[in-house]
């Protein structure tokens, strides 16, 4: 692909891509440490908040 006059787009563009490979990362770590199986239910419900949100990004990236 040709960059030329696009550097500044392809590097933001890179960036965004780490930052979304950082977050599902981070959202993995969380829903492992909060899950529908824990005691509390702050920690349950924080847990079933992460799975919806990772569902709903898996998804996104799917239909992109």
């Amino acid at each position: 692909m040709n960059y030329d006059g696009h550097e500044a787009l392809r590097r933001d563009m890179a960036g965004l891509a780490n930052n979304l490979c950082d977050l599902k990362t981070t959202l993995k770590v969380l829903e492992d440490t909060y899950h529908y199986r824990y005691d509390g239910l702050a920690e349950r419900l924080a847990g079933i908040s992460l799975r919806r949100l990772s569902v709903l990004m898996d998804e996104a990236f799917n239909i992109a």
